[in-house]
């Protein structure tokens, strides 16, 4: 009986292994298995429908504005110049959300190897693009806060920071540059082979130097959250509550002073404190927008662990939520 019992089981193993290599049957490893994102139904409709609309809107609105202020001299050589640099690294930002989030979110939604291959083929250029463009873009309204609070408060320096503004422009811009412009190359794409033809087929993933070195230690924590996150941020802070005081102060006095002056000179007046509304604006529109992050920046410094634990639990959901379902650390 156990001779016959083997004899079958040893038959039918060979039947099953001559039908599998008959069939041509692949087992393909678990790193090949995509797990579908959740809601990606409503995922689709805030991120790809709604929130590339917004983003079209964003674009248009700022060309717009950045042709009016590059065909005109008298704002490209005024304070209006860093409005004029404003719009153009935001038709940057609004373009990367199109292709970085919407994109992402779509190839979910249709399930398409193609959109997954150009979107790893133009990820890293395009994150690169957006990081240089919202870093510049706050050190840029840094500057032009700078030279608004010196206007307000009649400063010694407003001839300097008027007479250089192109200079200063310049340097906030290449110091963007080199905050931001090497992660670029601190991504590597792994192409899966057993995955060809899968969603799966090409990962991304760090390259070995970013972790582990005093290139991650120095330069990606401590310079980038600094330079780039908490110095602004406090500075910009600082400039506008003064701003505001000042120019309440002023707001107060001038109403008896108009009434003295000249119709061009009032008007001159009007202009300067809407120009100062304007910037005070927008720059507690980005006070607002990033407190998050500074607050969070701020916990992962001084806990990184509970962070990690407390936080990632609901951070994880949100990030699916607005299209990021592979989070790499910089979007």
């Amino acid at each position: 009986m156990d001779g016959g019992s083997s004899i079958s089981e040893l038959g039918i193993a060979g039947t099953s292994a001559a039908l599998d290599n008959a069939t041509n049957t692949t087992v393909l490893p678990d790193y090949c298995t995509v797990i579908v994102p959740e809601i990606t139904e409503v995922r689709f409709w805030l991120v790809t429908v709604f929130g590339s609309t917004i983003s079209i809107i964003s674009v248009v609105e700022n060309l717009f504005l950045f042709f009016l202020f590059i065909t005109r001299r008298h704002h490209r050589t005024t304070y209006n110049m860093y409005m004029m640099l404003l719009a153009f690294f935001d038709v940057f930002v609004s373009m990367a959300y199109i292709f970085l989030m919407s994109m992402n979110v779509l190839t979910d939604y249709l399930q398409s190897v193609p959109l997954v291959r150009a979107w790893f083929w133009y990820m890293a250029p395009m994150l690169t693009i957006s990081h240089i463009a919202i870093t510049s873009s706050t050190l840029i309204i840094m500057a032009a806060t700078y030279e608004r609070f010196c206007i307000t408060t009649n400063s010694t320096f407003l001839p300097f920071v008027q007479r250089y503004r192109k200079r200063i422009a310049a340097g906030m811009i290449l110091l963007g540059v080199f905050s931001k412009g090497s992660i670029y190359f601190e991504f590597k794409i792994i192409f899966n082979e057993e995955c060809q033809g899968l969603m799966s087929e090409i990962s991304l993933t760090f390259v070995d130097w970013v972790h582990d070195t005093p290139y991650h230690t120095v330069f990606r924590f401590w310079y980038r959250n600094f330079a780039t996150i908490f110095v602004p941020f406090f500075i910009l802070a600082y400039l506008n509550i003064r701003i505001v005081r000042v120019f309440t102060t002023h707001q107060k006095k001038s109403y008896c002073a108009d009434v003295a002056d000249s119709l061009e000179k009032t008007k001159r007046k009007a202009t300067a404190r809407a120009a100062t509304r304007t910037l005070v604006f927008v720059v507690c529109t980005y006070l607002i927008s990033n407190i998050i992050n500074v607050l969070l920046t701020v916990w992962e410094h001084i806990d990184k662990t509970s962070l990690d634990e407390k936080y990632m639990r609901y951070d994880e959901p949100l990030l699916s939520c607005w299209g990021w379902h592979d989070p790499n650390g910089e979007l």
